[in-house]
């Protein structure tokens, strides 16, 4: 054995992804591939002075002395392979592994092992302990607090350099911010928040005004309950929301709801965390109706004020105690606690927001400085009768410290209230003029935040900015250039919203939905967002909002106008996913209608898929399988390659539906190679899914199994739900003949994600089902098969696509 270093050292462990479908896609040429792989990795490793621990299948694990070494590996080594076949995913740790004749072993060993099984390929994913031991910390993107399999807390993680990938396939129930220092004070508050919960309040409002720490308070109450609740605790943020309207649907997206959000909640015992409601407040009796259908839902609100609803519980969260709010001064100034400090924080009414941004300046002014000019602005705002007196306090603070920052601070604060929601540094200088190092120092003073790529406000404070925004002449020009900034951003995204870097380009889009949310409500701009944002609305769950604004925005287009063509295409394709038919189809006719009359093909062949859908489920199977036959036929030839594989996973599906096994598998196969080709992974998952129907009703049993599985690999790392609940139902079906009790398992397994989903079988796949339970039934006794099911019910979607094999 080579020697291994012992002590603190640092973990390296790496994968590839997607081996079987690669393993499918490349055939004999796979063992080359990965053997070139296995070279560059261990030349890149042997750079930074890895130490090669040992190796099993695809997978190293490697061993360096230091964090810094390992890190600079680990980069190298992924960029290195970013342009080939194989992606590898990368999880290190650094720890005090136990070093024997075999090699290490401990705890140490199993976390970097699971931090390496968390990630995507080409991702870099490291724990805290790492990030902690870097000498020169490089990009870093914080991935949040995260439950691994084995570990009873949850670890933070983070990721090497800034490129956007899927969520990590970790166990966590949770997507709860992680807050970026520990609560100061009101740990008494935090537990009587935490006990009326555990007590029974379905519905608990934190009150109070801006600034007081309700959410702050709302997540480390949450954080407490996440191992109570085993369906989850969900953060959702309203901030950027104002039309009640929306509430329901941020709460569905957020949750991964795609139809009825009752429904899919049923009997799940569930925390929902909803912050900033005071602005939606219209909104609170969809929620209560929700808690009233959902007997284990819980849901803990943030707001300035009452929801007004019945069963509803208040939790007034006042201003911090005084030592608590002269700690908190001191904390974040790096000053003692002293009498003035003391007095400063009273005159603030010890609001936790007022308070620090009075820390913020202690760079340049003493505390006794800033309280003598605080009272003075405090003086000000007093005789105002009509507002609640902690409220003018935290105007007068943050007043105060707008009058602080110089001319050029003072024009970018106000600019930047432009963003709904934050914004990266490009859109700031590209938009607003902002220069980094005014940027830096509004940062710097807490008027604004940062938090990997992106600059953001507290909504108070943004309100404040909004305000002085509209004092100046340039207020809607900035609006105007706004606009068309995001407007060109999503009109740039939308041809990679169905290809291989299509994850990326929609975490993109997601990042900034408030801003694409304002963009698109400019009238001149709205169809042109119509067309750009179809597959973002239909892929991230946006599908009620983006038709309503498509509906709105129709009557408002001319005929003659590209928008209104590529409008209609977007309200077809979000009627049919609503299974709303008709709409579907005369949108669809009207697309091409204006499409031909201007000689433009486009609409007709990106509206095929939804139009032939809908044809074919109101009785019009001819012509919905002539645009199936036109999709496949045309799309490659006008660079549309994915619209091809799907018009012929369709048509080998009808095959599939008729009998005709022969035709469908034909039709299937040519969709799965060319999905493959292309990047379009859905219709890749979705044509070796049916592809293994087909091969279960041709009774070919251990081909249906390997089917799925190969559909399942092609699935489950890009998070595809539906594609992945198809599969592992498949895999139960193949196998109910020969292996039950694993069957039983993965049936159950399915069942439970069909429900999460709110999904529901039918037709051929329900009569696969209950061939399968015949099956079943036939070789386990009923309480076995309880048992088993019930066992399957509890596997996460990770087990059981490991189950599958």
């Amino acid at each position: 054995m080579r020697e291994l270093p012992s002590g603190r050292v640092t973990l390296l462990f790496t994968d590839v992804e997607g081996s079987t479908r690669l393993l499918h896609e490349l055939g004999d040429g796979y063992a080359d591939v990965l053997a070139d792989h296995r070279r560059t990795l261990r030349e890149a490793f042997a750079r930074h002075h890895g130490t090669e621990v040992d190796t099993q299948g695809d997978a190293f694990f490697y061993v360096f002395r230091s964090a810094d070494d390992a890190i600079a590996a680990a980069g190298e080594g992924s960029q290195l392979l970013a342009a080939g076949p194989v992606h590898v995913r990368i999880g290190v740790h650094t720890g005090t592994p136990q070093l024997t004749s075999e090699g290490y072993v401990g705890a140490d060993v199993h976390l970097a092992a699971r931090i390496g099984a968390v990630g995507h390929g080409g991702q870099v994913v490291l724990s805290d302990a790492v990030r902690s031991e870097l000498g020169a910390p490089p990009e870093l993107l914080e991935l949040g607090e995260h439950r691994l399999k084995d570990f009873d807390e949850p670890v933070p993680l983070y990721q090497l350099g800034s490129r956007r990938f899927p969520p990590l396939k970790t166990i966590a129930n949770t997507n709860l911010p992680r807050p970026a220092s520990a609560l100061v004070g009101r740990t008494g508050d935090a537990a009587n928040v935490v006990a009326r919960i555990r007590g029974g309040a379905r519905l608990l409002t934190l009150t109070g005004p801006g600034g007081s720490g309700k959410t702050r308070l709302a997540i480390e109450a949450a954080t407490e309950l996440v191992p109570e609740f085993r369906a989850g605790v969900f953060w959702v943020e309203l901030a950027s929301i104002d039309d009640a309207d929306l509430v329901l649907e941020e709460i569905a997206r957020t949750l991964g709801a795609r139809d009825d959000l009752a429904r899919d909640i049923g009997e799940r015992e569930l925390l929902l965390v909803i912050d900033n409601f005071e602005q939606v407040v219209d909104g609170g009796p969809a929620i209560a109706e929700l808690i009233s259908t959902c007997p284990n839902l819980h849901v803990l609100v943030t707001s300035r004020e009452l929801l007004r609803l019945q069963h509803e519980v208040e939790y007034p969260v006042g201003p911090l105690p005084s030592d608590d709010a002269a700690r908190l001064f001191a904390e974040r100034s790096d000053l003692a606690v002293d009498e003035t400090v003391t007095e400063l924080c009273a005159a603030l009414d010890n609001l936790p927001l007022a308070v620090e941004l009075a820390a913020a300046r202690t760079d340049v002014l003493s505390p006794a400085q800033i309280l003598e000019r605080l009272e003075r602005r405090l003086d000000l705002f007093r005789g105002a009768r009509d507002v609640d007196a902690r409220q003018q306090t935290l105007r007068a603070a943050i007043q105060w410290s707008h009058d602080l920052l110089d001319e050029d601070e003072q024009l970018l604060f106000a600019r930047l209230a432009v963003f709904a929601g934050g914004c990266t540094l490009d859109a700031a200088e590209e938009i607003v003029e902002a220069e980094l190092d005014v940027l830096a120092a509004l940062v710097h003073k807490s008027l604004v935040r940062h938090s990997g790529e992106r600059f953001w406000m507290l909504e108070t404070i943004r309100g404040y900015a909004l305000e002085r925004l509209a004092e100046r002449d340039e207020s809607e020009a900035l609006r105007r250039r706004h606009g068309k900034w995001f407007l060109a951003f999503a009109e740039r995204a939308e041809p990679f919203l169905d290809g291989p870097d299509q994850a990326a380009w929609l975490g993109c889009l997601e990042e900034d939905t408030a801003n694409l949310r304002e963009a698109a409500a400019q009238p001149d701009l709205a169809g042109r967002f119509a067309a750009a944002l179809r597959f973002f609305w239909a892929k991230r769950g946006y599908v009620a909002e983006g038709r309503r604004h498509v509906e709105e925005v129709l009557p408002r287009l001319s005929d003659d106008a590209p928008a209104k063509r590529m409008a209609l295409v977007t309200g077809s394709l979000l009627a049919v996913m609503q299974g709303d038919f008709a709409a579907s189809i005369a949108h669809g006719e009207r697309a091409i209608e204006l499409g031909d009359a201007a000689g433009d093909e486009r609409p007709r062949l990106e509206v095929a898929s939804a139009l032939g859908r809908s044809l074919l489920t109101v009785g019009e199977e001819e012509r919905g399988l002539a645009f199936f036959r036109y999709a496949a036929e045309r799309g490659p030839g006008m660079g549309r390659p994915g619209i091809a594989a799907i018009g012929l996973l369709n048509l080998g599906y009808v095959a599939l539906l008729h009998g005709d096994l022969e035709v469908a598998d034909e039709y299937l196969r040519q969709s799965v190679d060319l999905a493959a080709s292309c990047g379009e992974v859905h219709a890749q998952a979705r044509s070796l899914a049916a592809l293994s129907s087909v091969a279960l009703e041709g009774e070919q049993l251990e081909a249906a199994c390997e089917l799925a599985k190969q559909s399942l690999a092609v699935a489950a790392p890009m998070h595809d739900r539906d594609n992945a609940c198809w599969a592992i139902e498949l895999a139960g079906c193949a196998l109910a003949a020969v292996d039950p009790d694993r069957a039983a398992r993965l049936l159950g397994a399915a069942d439970e994600l069909r429900a999460e989903l709110g999904g529901s079988l039918s037709g051929l796949e329900l009569a696969q089902h209950e061939r399968s339970l015949t099956y079943l039934s036939g070789s386990l006794d009923s309480d076995a098969l309880t048992v088993t099911w019930q066992v399957g019910r509890k596997l996460s979607l990770e087990d059981a696509a490991a189950l599958v094999g």
